[in-house]
């Protein structure tokens, strides 16, 4: 079933102070997701191209603040967000704890509520598992999603939702990360991915996630050029 993107945007500005001054100054996002699950964001740029970037495990909005100002430098709409159950974002119990994918859908929600002609979705670690997921259902369907460091089958079926992806997406791993196992998971999920456009990038090492677009390098080269020629 696609994820309707029937989500409330509560508000693009929090009243009061900032809730992440330190690594966010300015007025937060705030939005709801299908489910009535209370989320926040943040705003960087103001480009007509939005990326919606979604943070690992045990992280949270601030762990993509630095990569979000250098999406803001180069002309794009930033806009990281805590997913449910992390950071600022609304806790939830039993299944609706791990509707991560329904998270994203209402960052696109508001991402295109903000005016962005184009969202592209970067994922990492269990953030790109979700990314995976809601990149094969979101409806109307994102530009392109971009998964660093997917685990296959962590809380979501991303290999399985593979199987329905439509959308371009480029799939980044390291390949002795988790002693191989991002790597495995990366090569699954493409082989599984029917959408012509698709890319896989396997680097040397064991950077994680974020990291792997951390500084100069071949991953963060191909995420640039897969955001400049889908964002447009």
């Amino acid at each position: 079933m696609a994820i309707a993107l029937a989500c409330a945007v509560i508000g693009t500005g929090a009243s009061g102070s900032p809730a992440y001054p330190g690594c966010a100054p300015g007025p937060d996002l705030h939005f709801r997701a299908a489910d009535g699950t209370k989320l926040v964001g943040h705003r960087f740029g103001k480009g007509s191209t939005a990326v919606v970037l979604v943070h690992e495990y045990a992280e949270d909005l601030c762990q993509w603040v630095p990569y979000a100002t250098r999406l803001a430098s180069l002309g794009y709409t930033a806009i990281p967000f805590d997913l449910r159950g992390f950071g600022l974002s609304q806790r939830r119990v039993g299944n609706a704890s791990l509707r991560f994918a329904g998270d994203i859908a209402a960052a696109v929600k508001t991402a295109r509520s903000l005016g962005m002609k184009h969202v592209i979705v970067v994922g990492a670690s269990i953030g790109a598992n979700a990314t995976v997921v809601a990149g094969a259902d979101v409806r109307p369907p994102v530009d392109g999603i971009v998964s660093l460091s997917a685990p296959g089958t962590f809380r979501l079926d991303a290999i399985a939702a593979a199987h329905k992806l439509a959308v371009p997406v480029l799939y980044a791993a390291a390949e002795i990360d988790e002693g191989g196992n991002y790597a495995r998971d990366a090569r699954a999920m493409y082989d599984a991915t029917p959408a012509a456009d698709k890319r896989i990038v396997i680097v040397p090492g064991a950077a994680h996630g974020v990291r792997l677009v951390a500084g100069p390098g071949k991953v963060r080269t191909l995420v640039e050029s897969f955001i400049r020629t889908h964002g447009r």
